[in-house]
């Protein structure tokens, strides 16, 4: 079951502890606030360890980007792949970095005492719905819907240029978005998103 409600209130907190908001989010500002979490590319990763990035590819099962848990310590290292190559466009490396934060915040890896969640974790029966939150939480973090209208939001063009995701992400998003003015009804979640934007002011792109 995905909790939904978790997700949100968690990305609401990380809204409510920023100064102000800025657009697009930089996930790695947010992770920098974590002491027991740090964030590596891959390349750095496989310099420190003398490997090639095939290697590292292989040990994360992810040509995007994976999370390693030190269970012993409570401690994550979250890595990402920041080569260009296949179409891993800026937009694209900030999801993929919003998405392993999203297992650090909602405390996948404990959950499952795995040392690793990946695109194509271990145990593909227990992370399924892990990783459809992660990406809930990205999507969520990165363009939330409640301050489409005061950001006037208008179109996928207008996602990609305000939230800096993908043209793929964006296109997406805007068709949740429609879903969502369909079918939502108001949450008090949605009203606080609201009141934290205009207490803290946000700057755009």
């Amino acid at each position: 079951m995905i909790r939904y409600p978790f997700i949100y209130n968690q990305v609401l907190q990380i809204y409510r502890d920023m100064e102000q908001i800025r657009f697009p989010i930089e996930p790695d500002n947010i992770i920098s606030r974590f002491s027991n979490c740090r964030i590596r590319t891959y390349q750095q990763f496989a310099q420190t360890n003398g490997c090639s990035i095939r290697d590292v590819i292989l040990l994360c099962e992810s040509k995007s980007g994976c999370t390693h848990y030190d269970v012993a310590n409570n401690r994550y290292l979250i890595l990402w792949n920041s080569d260009n190559a296949d179409n891993n466009v800026s937009g694209r490396k900030r999801w993929t970095k919003a998405h392993e934060l999203g297992h650090v915040v909602l405390k996948h890896l404990p959950l499952v005492a795995e040392p690793m969640l990946a695109e194509h974790g271990f145990c593909p029966m227990e992370t399924s719905d892990f990783e459809i939150e992660a990406d809930q939480f990205a999507a969520t973090l990165l363009c939330p819907m409640p301050l489409f209208a005061m950001l006037e939001i208008k179109s996928p063009l207008d996602i990609q240029r305000v939230f800096g995701v993908s043209n793929e992400a964006s296109n997406h998003r805007w068709d949740e978005y429609i879903k969502w003015l369909r079918y939502r009804r108001k949450t008090a979640w949605e009203n606080d998103m609201k009141r934290v934007a205009m207490q803290k002011g946000i700057i755009l792109p």
